[in-house]
């Protein structure tokens, strides 16, 4: 491949590069101080002794990846670039995984923009920067991708045992894996007549992933009584049942996430490459497969996601973004058109990906702030805020704050530091307010109506609030933590 290819390539591996290094002190942030931070202080403290979670930080998922980085703090120390360079092993597989996938279905002269155009999707890209499980299940689901397309049973066996090692959307991804493996290489392949014994065949592929499954969720029943999540559960509310309404408004929330953060000009390149090549495009087995792959995996996620309350996070859909956008690049660079509309193709695919991290919305309507690199200011200025009232010696007591800052300090930035906002119940002196907290409009309301901004902190579409309550106080309420 001559120099000319690889600048694509080159570029790819640079961007990453470079959101390593200015963000390797960069603390916990969102979910990851659960599935990460305090997954892994537990397994630390306990000497790796004991692989049951407290019910306060168990969520249901078999908890592999916080047991992964409490063994990193265990030989090199616990602190936040231990944590970030834990992650690069993974990060250096999705990076193999996909140049290897694109490889296989993009023209070698345009293999490494499919490359870089895939890579740099918002979502991708911001969960590359944070110590999330995320990052090992796109990793193991390209790894899965692959031995499905070159029939390397040992590879799909492991990239599949270890998606259910990571989350329970990790046995979904691999639930399409399977029956995207079934589909390639039983039914499509030259022996009907032996469809039956090798579809038994191949079942011993999934054994160890099944047994992963029923090992742990075995133990975890028998010690807990119950699986997954329970009634008195710190996410019980996430899991609530929605009514027939309330999947169809749920559905019309997964579709929006399709199409967030720039993604809506690939669905804009992909509908017009539809409408002008129509039936031909799909002619290619390979663009029927990664169809049926992306359907698939869409699918399956969404399942796991329409029926509840609160299940709809950006992130969850990375695989059908991966997927969405290799059958995307498929289509642009093994069709007709000419050099002149790729070249124009490329260029507006990257501009609407780029300018989908400027994408936030009104404070009213959530934005999935670990899904874009709009994010990144807020760790920075979260630090001014608690240097602020640490200056100003205000007594945390009298301070209360939002998921995901209801943490200790500890736990988001491993400095020791144990102190902590409590949630907020409206009766604090003191509120810390960030636009990426995604509260409720009732706190929200509150908030900018009790509260007045005493200190503020911005840095491009973040902001941080230390607010300080007006004079009067709630109803019933005669003394306020910070009096």
């Amino acid at each position: 491949m001559d120099l000319k290819r690889k600048i694509p390539y080159i570029t790819g591996l640079l961007l990453v590069s470079v959101l390593f290094v200015v963000t390797s002190e960069n603390g916990f942030f969102w979910d990851t101080v659960q599935l990460g931070s305090e997954h892994a202080a537990f397994f630390l403290s306990t000497d790796f002794a004991r692989l049951l979670l407290p019910d306060s930080i168990d969520s249901g998922h078999i908890p592999a990846f916080g047991f992964y980085l409490g063994l990193a703090w265990k030989l090199f120390g616990r602190s936040l670039l231990v944590s970030h360079i834990a992650m690069l092993p993974f990060v250096a597989g999705i990076l193999w995984q996909l140049s290897r996938l694109v490889g296989r279905f993009i023209p070698q002269k345009y293999s490494g923009w499919a490359f870089l155009m895939i890579l740099a999707d918002p979502t991708v890209l911001s969960q590359m920067t944070l110590m999330s499980p995320d990052v090992p299940l796109m990793f193991f689901f390209l790894m899965g991708v692959n031995a499905v397309l070159e029939n390397k049973r040992t590879r799909l066996s492991a990239a599949v045992a270890f998606l259910f090692l990571t989350s329970m959307r990790g046995m979904m991804v691999a639930t399409a894996l399977f029956a995207a493996d079934i589909t390639k290489n039983i039914f499509m392949t030259d022996r009907p007549g032996h469809r039956i014994q090798l579809f038994l065949k191949r079942l011993v592929i999934y054994l160890p992933a099944i047994l992963i499954f029923l090992s742990y969720n075995g133990y975890h029943f028998l010690v807990k009584g119950w699986i997954g999540f329970h009634k008195d559960s710190p996410w019980a509310t996430l899991f609530e049942r929605v009514p027939l309404s309330g999947m169809a408004y749920n559905a019309g929330i997964i579709v929006w996430r399709l199409v967030d953060f720039g993604r809506a000009g690939i669905w804009i390149l992909f509908l017009y490459l539809l409408l002008r090549y129509g039936r031909k495009i799909f002619r290619n087995d390979d663009i029927r497969f990664q169809l049926y792959l992306f359907l698939l995996v869409t699918a399956l996620l969404s399942l796991s996601m329409v029926w509840a309350k609160n299940l709809l996070c950006h992130r969850y859909l990375l695989p059908a973004y991966i997927s969405f956008s290799l059958l995307s690049a498929t289509i642009l660079f093994t069709s007709d058109a000419g050099r002149g509309f790729k070249t124009a193709g490329i260029a507006f695919w990257m501009v609407m990906l780029l300018a989908g991290n400027f994408w936030v919305y009104p404070e009213k309507i959530a934005t999935g702030w670990d899904a874009t690199l709009a994010h990144l200011p807020y760790y920075s200025l979260r630090k001014e805020a608690i240097d602020y009232l640490d200056k100003k010696s205000i007594d945390f007591n009298g301070v209360q704050s939002f998921f995901p800052d209801i943490s200790s300090i500890d736990d988001f930035d491993l400095n020791g530091d144990h102190r902590k906002f409590s949630d907020f119940d409206n009766t604090s002196r003191y509120v810390l307010y960030s636009n990426v907290f995604n509260i409720s409009d009732a706190d929200y309301d509150i908030v900018k109506k009790d509260f007045s901004v005493v200190r503020h902190f911005r840095k491009g579409l973040v902001y941080v609030d230390v607010c300080r309550r007006n004079t009067d106080l709630p109803a019933g309420i005669t003394h306020l933590p910070g009096d």
